[in-house]
Parts: structure tokens; C-alpha cells; sequence
């Protein structure tokens, strides 16, 4: 009796995930931590920029 490709055994799924949790550990090192670390870093001079122009565009009728 075939297999039918469509279902996939257990021991087959299992082998097609192998190393997926290492895959997992890369993006979190390699993507995710480094952008968490310039957003922090831009963070508050993106906000002062934005509020400063909002400012400009409320206030610029007055002046």
C-alpha cells in the first residue's frame, strides 16, 4: 500500500520541521533585536520631529 502524499505521516512531518526552532533563533538575533535597538535609539527624535512639525502646521496660520 502507497502512501498517499497529501497526508503526510507523522514521522514525515516531523522530519520536514527539523531545525525550524534554530531558523526561529536566527530571526530573533539577526532581524528582530537589531531593529528593536535603532527604533529605540530613533525613537524619540521621530517623535520630537513629528510633534515640531505638527506645531509648525497648527501654528503657521498665526504667524
Amino acid at each position: 500500500m502507497r502512501s498517499d502524499p497529501r497526508n503526510p505521516s507523522a514521522t514525515a512531518r516531523r522530519a520536514s520541521r527539523a531545525g525550524v526552532a534554530s531558523l526561529d533563533y536566527v530571526l530573533i538575533l539577526g532581524v528582530v533585536l537589531p531593529m528593536a535597538a535603532f527604533i529605540l535609539r530613533v525613537g524619540p527624535r521621530i517623535i520630537r520631529l513629528a510633534y515640531e512639525m505638527v506645531s509648525l502646521l497648527v501654528s503657521w496660520p498665526f504667524l
